[in-house]
């Protein structure tokens, strides 16, 4: 097998010109370089490359590495094609000249754009992450839900889960300097000035290290809706670039568990993916639906699973379980829904797809 030289690789390909082959603008800003990032729908400009430490980092969708990852992530290859795309070294110093490909250089339709969220907007968003976490830690009662809906203590702190007490937003974001007319735009606050998430087991979407969109979950049985969200369009709730095979569901909670099970998984939020969700989709070679099993949820996985065609395969979920998170809080309920994946790729093994 051709051994690569990993670092003599990078030296030979200077991260700054790889990017820049790559069709991103980058431009100066003291001991990093700026630009928008191509993996994700970026307006304003959130992708660092350090030429100094050969890295990259998008502080927007949190996509960060060297020069073989970004090559890895932007032509969706494994790590060994992407160092010989640019180029690896085998035993002799030999090296395989392969030409970049062209730059991307699709223009999103109008509906598929996000508004952008400024910085302000991701500090208000990220000081209300960080105070909920601290409140949920101290709110036993939110975690005692937790436990018994199987989201253990390492995945709450990986994942930042929160926990709205309705009274304490408002003086932090104050304490913060930060703008209580901008946090009720984003979805934070009720005109009223009350939080909208109170009460709520609150599940942020991470971008890097900065807060960019939450969902507030009413425990069983409370008042209001189900869910809340804030006032910003939905996102693929963890969706992560580069993945090549994805685990898609319905509920945050659905997400969690299958997060908590080290797979790459995300979650519509719902049962209709907007046309922005849909082309993420449709970047991975691979997706899972696990949907839930009432009527919507199958109706839904039907719609997804012909959108996608080849690439799509459906999961069904046992006979009297909901859901997948339902599933996850049972005993036994990781491996039993290990081996539904196990038999379900050997039908699909079996039947040539």
């Amino acid at each position: 097998m051709t051994r690569i030289d990993i670092e003599q690789l990078k030296r030979r390909h200077p991260i700054a010109e790889v990017v820049r082959r790559h069709g991103v603008e980058l431009r100066g800003r003291g001991r990093r370089l700026t630009g928008r990032c191509p993996f994700h729908e970026d307006r304003t400009p959130s992708f660092c490359v350090y030429p100094e430490t050969e890295s990259f980092h998008c502080f927007g969708c949190g996509a960060s590495g060297d020069v073989i990852d970004f090559v890895r992530r932007t032509e969706d290859l494994g790590f060994r094609e992407a160092a010989l795309r640019l180029g690896g070294g085998a035993a002799n110093g030999t090296t395989v000249a392969t030409p970049p490909p062209p730059p991307r250089t699709r223009v999103p339709e109008e509906a598929d754009r996000a508004p952008a969220l400024s910085l302000d907007d991701r500090l208000i968003l990220t000081a209300a992450c960080e105070l909920y976490h601290e409140t949920l830690l101290e709110t036993p009662e939110a975690l005692r839900y937790l436990d018994e809906r199987g989201v253990q203590p390492w995945l709450r702190e990986r994942c930042r889960l929160g926990a709205s007490d309705g009274r304490s937003l408002v003086p932090y974001l104050k304490r913060r300097r930060l703008s209580l007319k901008r946090a009720g735009e984003l979805g934070l606050l009720f005109p009223s000035g009350d939080e909208t998430m109170a009460g709520r087991i609150v599940v942020p979407e991470l971008r890097g290290a900065h807060c960019g969109w939450m969902v507030g979950r009413a425990p069983d049985g409370g008042p209001g809706p189900k869910y809340r969200g804030l006032s910003l369009p939905k996102p693929l709730l963890g969706h992560e670039p580069g993945r090549r095979r994805l685990f898609l569901t319905e509920g945050p909670f659905d997400w969690l568990t299958l997060t908590g099970w080290g797979l790459a998984a995300c979650a519509l939020l719902g049962t209709q993916p907007g046309r922005g969700a849909l082309r993420l989709l449709e970047r991975a070679r691979s997706v899972v639906l696990v949907m839930d099993s009432d009527e919507a949820g199958r109706d839904a996985a039907r719609k997804l699973a012909g959108a996608l065609g080849a690439r799509a395969r459906v999961l069904e979920l046992p006979p009297g379980v909901k859901d997948v998170s339902e599933l996850g809080a049972r005993p036994g309920g990781r491996e039993t829904f290990f081996g539904l994946l196990d038999a379900e790729r050997r039908g699909a093994d079996a039947a040539g797809r």
